[in-house]
């Protein structure tokens, strides 16, 4: 379970900002990848070469696994679980790009600038149904875009190929599907932020017992659902953000609200299901801020603060010393 959403600030600095909420312990770290890096797709074991830089949340496994992340053209990306519902093709198809589930974060910001560029390459690509070996399972996913727009992408692989959706309301969760999500929200048009006028009942006089009354019904259980309607509903009435401070400040209390501590989620298999890290990344400035379960302290890498040309990709270990503290 994760969740995942878009803002704009008043001076139009656009962020992507998500919780990893996993049972497994993904032990992922902060990495850059850099221009011209060749990598082999798990798919078809074919080379590919990186156009664009990029950093974002991962852990190197042969190949580096990347959940999340942002590149120099500005665009972002983030992978989510979707489970009963992801489909993937079972073989290979000619005269298009084969990569694996787990490989879309990589591609997708290394070779595209733009939501845009996106809808294009995405018409040539396949994404094969294989296993990745860590959790020896095809990761079911499906992945929230954006750019330097604002505007937001939700793509998701069904049974009839790669659904594109353009996602109004900057925000995606898990399973059901995007378009069911979007469906949700009309049962839930009576909340507001306002307090609820007094009104006589009964032949009683009745007021709130306290500020709030116009959330009454805002779900707050961990679900995808409800995790989608906080979210939508938090992000709608959330004062102004002027600058990316502000606005990577906002986009960390909403996810906050989202946050699973240890022990709230219990699996099938019996495993804590918690949220392991949070981050926020910026399209315009290419800042990538992240907090983990046992660190609340954010921290900051910056894309564009590094080698792009470097030979090999670099990683960034979290540390504690400060708060916003910026890695190098």
């Amino acid at each position: 379970m994760c969740t995942s959403l878009t803002l704009e600030t008043a001076d139009r600095k656009h962020v992507l900002a998500r919780t990893m909420d996993f049972a497994f312990q993904l032990g992922t770290e902060v990495i850059l990848y850099p221009r011209r890096y060749s990598w082999n797709s798990e798919a078809d074991g074919k080379a590919h070469q990186t156009q664009y830089a990029f950093i974002g949340m991962g852990r190197k496994l042969g190949n580096i696994l990347f959940a999340d992340g942002v590149n120099e053209n500005g665009l972002s990306c983030a992978a989510l679980y979707f489970p009963g519902y992801a489909e993937y093709e079972k073989t290979i198809r000619e005269d298009t790009v084969h990569i694996a589930p787990h490989e879309f974060v990589t591609w997708v910001l290394s070779v595209c600038k733009s939501l845009e560029d996106v809808k294009e390459k995405i018409r040539s690509l396949t994404i094969v149904e294989k296993k990745l070996d860590l959790l020896d399972t095809v990761l079911p996913l499906h992945w929230i875009l954006s750019d330097r727009t604002g505007r937001s992408l939700t793509i998701e692989p069904r049974a009839d190929g790669l659904k594109v959706y353009d996602n109004q309301p900057g925000v995606m969760t898990n399973s059901p599907d995007f378009i069911w999500h979007v469906t949700n929200l009309q049962q839930y048009t009576g909340i507001r932020p306002k307090q609820l006028e007094s009104k006589e009942m009964g032949g009683l006089a009745l007021s709130a017992f306290g500020q709030g009354l116009g959330t009454v019904g805002l779900p707050g259980d961990y679900t995808p659902p409800s995790r989608f309607v906080r979210a939508v509903y938090l992000k709608e009435h959330l004062e102004p953000a002027a600058d990316e401070t502000k606005g990577v400040t906002a986009a960390f209390h909403i996810l906050a609200n989202m946050t699973i501590p240890k022990g709230a989620v219990i699996t099938e298999e019996d495993e804590t299901h918690y949220t392991q890290y949070t981050s926020v990344m910026c399209n315009e400035t290419g800042n990538y801020y992240f907090h983990h379960y046992d660190n609340r302290q954010i921290q900051k890498v910056s894309l564009f603060h590094e080698d792009l040309d470097r030979l090999e990709p670099k990683e960034f270990s979290a540390k504690a010393e400060e708060s916003i503290l910026e890695l190098n």
